[in-house]
């Protein structure tokens, strides 16, 4: 049984060092929300460095200075977006210009973990 948080904008999957979020279809990812999914992360990965997995299998938006917040979180080290439509690699372009910390894109999910894996031994 997989270990699955929801909440009202999308849901996360708990994974050992990193967390694979899904965004509901429609959804906006501002700053409160953001700050409920760190907040998790925070009591779950109780002060042990972690990964992030942005699943895009829905559209949704996502305010990008919630990066801004999310650099400054201490456990959070990279970010990993995992995309099937080339066309959305400009908006995580972007996105990425708000993280200070590793932010890269993916076509799948296990190429994600592979790299978030290998930064999170270093």
């Amino acid at each position: 049984m997989k270990n699955i948080r929801e909440f009202e904008f999308g849901k996360i999957q708990i994974e050992e060092n990193f967390v694979i979020g899904i965004m509901k279809e429609g959804s906006h990812v501002d700053r409160e929300s953001n700050q409920l999914l760190l907040s998790f992360c925070k009591d779950y990965f109780n002060g042990k460095s972690f990964g992030y997995i942005s699943h895009r299998l829905n559209s949704y938006s996502v305010d990008p200075t919630v990066y801004m917040d999310a650099g400054n979180h201490p456990g959070l080290k990279a970010i990993a977006v995992v995309i099937d439509n080339p066309l959305i690699k400009s908006n995580v372009a972007l996105e990425k210009q708000f993280f200070n910390q590793p932010f890269e894109s993916f076509y799948s999910v296990e190429d994600a973990k592979e790299w978030l894996s290998k930064l999170l031994v270093n």
